[in-house]
């Protein structure tokens, strides 16, 4: 993990990122914490690392990078499962993204708010596909509900109901 951190922050030479310190990028370089299949783990993690960029909504000055290096996790999480032939990963991921990206819209329209369980999954469910797999240690969960408990949701997009023009 440590030198796919690396990587990333060659390849983006974005130094707000700051990987070293995201709670599950550390989780993921203790190797105890993976049951099997790193690269899996390691991939999943930058899809979910994708989609929560895509959650925070950038300033406009910041737009274009912001995109950007949501796509570069994206895209290394399609490379690395690509190269190991780990195409069901594939599937079952972008399925479970499907999902959880039309009940965030539909969250977008309605004067309603997830609940603390669907909240968590709507932040998480590519890491929580990871537990449920076998492929991480459960311990991720603790990790998820930490996170949850430290957020201010008022901050993300659909469940606030702003689109960036600032009416709300």
């Amino acid at each position: 993990m440590e030198a796919l951190i690396q990587q990333i922050e060659k390849d983006l030479n974005n130094n707000s990122l700051e990987l070293h310190n995201e709670s599950f990028f550390t989780f993921f370089t203790d190797e105890e914490n993976i049951i099997r299949d790193a690269h899996i783990c390691h991939a999943v993690l930058f899809f979910n690392k994708a989609l929560q960029i895509l959650d925070d909504e950038p300033d406009d000055a910041d737009r274009e990078e912001h995109v950007l290096t949501g796509d570069y996790f994206f895209s290394q999480f399609y490379k690395i499962l690509a190269i190991h032939n780990e195409y069901k990963v594939i599937n079952d991921v972008s399925s479970i993204s499907k999902e959880i990206t039309s009940i965030k819209s539909a969250y977008a329209t309605s004067d309603n708010n997830p609940s603390y369980t669907e909240l968590k999954s709507l932040l998480f469910a590519p890491l929580i596909y990871l537990v449920d797999n076998g492929y991480a240690h459960t311990s991720l969960l603790q990790l998820i509900d930490q996170y949850i408990d430290s957020i201010n949701i008022e901050n993300l997009p659909y469940i606030t109901k702003s689109s960036g023009d600032n009416n709300g």
